[in-house]
């Protein structure tokens, strides 16, 4: 798909792992923690799609239970939101105590 880094490394065939439901994943060019992964759909999806989301969601979740670590599952659907690539994408990054690692809306001011 066009200008897609995600579709580009998943037409070279530079993914780690890719499961019968159509999603693969990877370790992202500045993983955040050790073992930071992206799962995504083969399938070129901008925005949430249910199904193509979804079956992205329950393998990274099914990963995560298999690793036995605590862990942020993270998603961003358009640039407002923090999407950066636009190719829907779950961030599996597994935690560990004081990894240093602070989410976007740690520290911000409280709402009213």
């Amino acid at each position: 798909m066009g200008n897609c880094p995600f579709c580009d490394r998943i037409d070279r065939n530079h993914v780690d792992w890719e499961s019968p439901s159509g999603v693969v994943s990877f370790e992202p060019l500045n993983p955040v923690t050790p073992g930071h992964r992206l799962f995504l759909p083969i399938e070129h999806a901008i925005h949430p799609d249910g199904g193509a989301t979804a079956d992205a969601m329950a393998e990274a979740e099914l990963w995560g239970g298999k690793c036995r670590e605590d862990f942020n599952l993270i998603t961003s659907a358009g640039p407002a939101a923090t999407q950066t690539v636009l190719h829907i994408h779950i961030h599996y990054v597994p935690r560990r105590p004081d990894d240093g690692l602070h989410l976007p809306w740690t520290g911000q001011r409280q709402i009213a």
